[in-house]
């Protein structure tokens, strides 16, 4: 895999954060480290900085392909939510009342963590804790957000609460809103600001950081060793922290799917179009949609708008940056949304790989006894807080300070394994498939009371 050579191009917050960005030089020659961590997104960055500050005697290397914040966590919306892979219903059914609690319990302490990093070393990542937002846009959403409250109420979960119609339009004015999932624990973030920051806290540690230093060859070897074009590491651990990236390791490849998502951004909102739709909290906002929507406002006052459908390509591809229907549907959804922003201009458009695996929950895999090797998927496109919070619990396993540190129960859960090609595509595609046709049922009658039969 080639280093790409204008990552400035792959979306706004790239471009916006790169002017002054001084890269890290690519590696040369051959290293010898304690912990080699393959991946230079939130969750290695935050995995390198956490097992550095606990362990200031480890060398600690990281390798990223191309530069920090290339992948999904330079392209996503910048929401920090405690949404899981799967929903509270979905995870209870999948693995029970008390693993969907202890999920959800993980997500609201990694929202909070991003926040006490962020005060505790002024990242400058233009940070604002404005809280989240799930809607409902038809009936059946707002049946579906009602018992999620429900549940949640029987499991012991605070700070939720359900808002009628009139509630939710008081905080964002959309004619399509029937309700919502409140909570104030959620936050904004500019996602390749607050990694590149990470990324230096880390460095000023001690933490050796190599950009443009794709692997070339891995193997799991004691100790293991990482081919680049230009040299080599060997370590006694390491961590693959390459999320939709993972399926280049053969050894790896069953474990996740990437698939794409798609993002929007339009040109700013003067002061009428922002009085029209209200939005004075700034929440993050998600549909609820078993292929959600989610949306929010830059600190310039655009409109973010992502999702609504994911895309996989056959061969594992993690470069398909633009797919002309799912950025039409999510001009369409604007307009739909925000009737007084129909004709904004939409001045970005980009896409990102992120990393599903078959059950829609993530996994934090342990390979060997020992805990030599370890790996991290299955952010789902919603790893703004998973991914740091994850770094902690890898630096932890890593250290061998397991103990210390309270695992969630998807670290080495078993994962059902996913089919090479040519059954991966047709596979893949069928479960899209369902998705989006429930969604569309869903949807038969339109969005909003208005719509309604």
């Amino acid at each position: 895999m080639q280093p790409f050579s204008d990552y400035r191009v792959k979306s706004y917050w790239l471009e916006q954060a790169s002017a002054s960005y001084a890269e890290s030089p690519a590696l040369e020659g051959v290293l010898r480290a304690d912990a080699l961590i393959v991946g230079g997104g939130l969750t290695g960055i935050s995995t390198a900085y956490h097992l550095k500050k606990a362990n200031p005697g480890m060398r600690v290397v990281v390798l990223e392909a191309d530069v920090v914040g290339f992948g999904a966590s330079g392209r996503n919306a910048g929401i920090v939510s405690t949404q899981f892979g799967l929903s509270l219903q979905q995870t209870a059914r999948r693995f029970g009342g008390q693993k969907a609690l202890g999920a959800h319990r993980y997500m609201e302490r990694a929202v909070d963590y991003v926040g006490e990093l962020v005060g505790a070393h002024a990242l400058r990542c233009d940070y604002e804790p404005s809280g989240f937002l799930r809607v409902a846009t038809t009936p059946a959403y707002a049946e579906h957000i009602r018992r999620e409250l429900a549940l949640a109420q029987a499991l012991g979960i605070e700070g939720v609460e359900w808002l009628d119609a009139a509630a939710a339009r008081a905080l964002v004015d959309s004619p399509t809103y029937l309700g919502a999932w409140r909570e104030p624990r959620g936050a904004l973030v500019n996602p390749v600001e607050f990694v590149r920051e990470l990324k230096r806290i880390a460095v000023g540690l001690g933490v050796e950081v190599y950009e443009r230093s794709p692997v070339t060859n891995l193997e799991f070897t004691a100790p293991v060793r990482a081919q680049t074009p230009h040299g080599a590491v060997e370590a006694d651990k390491l961590v693959l922290a390459t999320n939709a990236f993972t399926a280049q390791f053969a050894q790896l490849r069953s474990r996740q799917i990437p698939v794409h998502t798609y993002i929007v951004l339009t040109e700013p909102l003067n002061a009428p179009q922002l009085e029209g739709i209200g939005w004075q909290g700034r929440q993050g906002v998600a549909d609820a949609r078993n292929l959600a929507h989610y949306y929010r406002l830059t600190p310039d006052n655009r409109l973010l708008a992502g999702g609504g459908d994911v895309r996989y390509f056959r061969g594992n591809q993690t470069g398909v940056d633009t797919y002309p229907t799912s950025i039409e549907r999510l001009q369409w959804f604007i307009a739909e949304t925000f009737p007084g922003l129909r004709g904004l201009r939409i001045t970005h458009r980009w896409g990102a790989p992120v990393s599903a695996t078959f059950d829609m929950a993530p996994v934090i895999g342990v390979i060997g006894r020992d805990c030599r090797i370890v790996y991290s998927v299955g952010c789902m496109g919603r790893g703004v807080a998973l991914a740091t919070l994850n770094g902690l619990t890898i630096s932890a396993i890593i250290a061998g300070a397991r103990a210390e540190q309270a695992e969630p129960f998807f670290v080495n859960r078993p994962a059902i394994p996913l089919p090479p090609e040519p059954l991966r595509a047709p596979l893949a595609h069928g479960i899209l498939g369902l998705m989006r046709a429930q969604d569309a049922y869903h949807e038969r009658n339109g969005l909003g009371p208005q719509r309604q039969h």
